[in-house]
């Protein structure tokens, strides 16, 4: 096992727990981060945690920046019957060994993989950060990371336990400030470049935000499948002079980016929850969104944000709205969108939603 040197700020838990939180994948889009915020706030609550990771994860560094215990554990996420039988034979042998007494996964598979090789006496927990049914049985409690999540599981007939736990964005000690609205408007958008995520739809935004005269500046930022194509589409609109095109925002990166904008736009056709919508809310900054599950529950329109249809007419009608707000209004949505994100999505609120699922269990 991997440690690294630290401090003990770990508080007095009533029930100790040996936990093992375990992620599969090696990016680092939000079920990864808040992978990292599970094992990071149980530790503080008390908890004995232990990490598991791919090797060549990326978020191994966001583990060793927070002193976290990690191992290592390569497997197959297959359900195919040779694939199948490799990664049991591995979680068994890594469970057999650390004997915890809750295992937490964050991808639907993992559950389904991990369920029948549990030591005796240990409860599988889910996060779940999507629509996923298959393996969700194999899961003893669900933890969704929004409303409309939950709603799903249940629909999809699950008799457990689901608690709703929303995904946290770490506050710095240093308060933003708000910052007046730019002209021409700053427009940002960052994420992975797919259908589901809809840069299309923001792309035809601006097409006709340009084709009306409406001044801006844009850039969109994030890799995929679809990067080429939106790059194809910019150049086909003739806006490349403003819409500026980059790959992936790397944490370090991330405040920097929010920060030189003036709405963060999530155009999306669905999501669970809305990680960009937080972080963009925590560095004072006004978001618009779709109306597409879970944002919607972070997002009141007007008051501390904006929401748009899930079309690119709605998308450039908002804009426009948004171009047409004082720097009063603006900044006073902006600062509400800091309170909002403070009271629901904070550390402290996470770490008390957490004690009450440990204190059930």
């Amino acid at each position: 096992m991997i440690y690294a040197t630290t401090t003990t700020r770990c508080l007095v838990a009533k029930n100790n727990m040996h936990i093992v939180n375990l992620i599969s994948g090696k990016d680092l889009g939000g079920p990864k981060q808040a992978f990292v915020h599970y094992s990071d706030n149980l530790r503080d609550l008390g908890q004995q945690v232990t990490s598991i990771i791919r090797p060549g994860a990326q978020v191994q560094s966001l583990l060793d920046q927070k002193q976290l215990p990690y191992q290592f554990l390569d497997y197959p996420r297959s359900r195919l019957p040779g694939f199948k039988h490799l990664a049991q034979y591995r979680l068994h042998k890594l469970l057999v060994k650390l004997q915890p007494d809750l295992l937490l996964v964050h991808k639907p598979i993992d559950a389904h993989l991990a369920k029948p090789v549990l030591n005796k006496g240990c409860r599988l927990a889910l996060v779940l950060h999507s629509y996923t049914a298959t393996g969700l049985f194999s899961a003893d409690i669900i933890l969704a990371v929004s409303e409309p999540v939950k709603e799903f599981v249940v629909q999809q007939g699950f008799k457990g336990p689901v608690w709703v736990i929303p995904n946290l964005v770490e506050i710095t000690d240093k308060e933003p400030l708000v910052q007046a609205k730019q002209t021409p408007l700053r427009i940002a958008h960052m994420g992975i470049m797919r259908r589901t995520k809809g840069q299309d739809m923001l792309l035809e935004a601006l097409v006709q935000l340009h084709t009306k005269g409406v001044d801006f500046r844009a850039i969109m930022a994030g890799k995929g499948r679809w990067f080429k194509k939106v790059q194809g589409w910019i150049e086909q609109a003739n806006l490349s002079h403003k819409i500026n095109l980059q790959g992936w925002v790397s944490n370090q990166q991330r405040d920097a980016f929010i920060d030189a904008a003036d709405v963060i736009c999530i155009p999306s056709r669905s999501e669970t929850f809305g990680m960009l919508a937080i972080e963009a809310m925590a560095r004072k900054k006004l978001v618009l969104v779709t109306r597409c599950g879970g944002p919607e529950g972070i997002i009141t329109h007007l008051d501390n944000g904006f929401l748009a249809d899930i079309n690119s007419h709605s998308l450039a009608a908002q804009l426009e709205a948004i171009i047409a707000l004082t720097d009063t209004e603006y900044q006073a949505i902006c600062e509400r969108a800091y309170q909002h994100v403070l009271k629901h999505y904070s550390t402290p609120t996470f770490r008390l939603r957490l004690q009450a699922l440990l204190d059930q269990l």
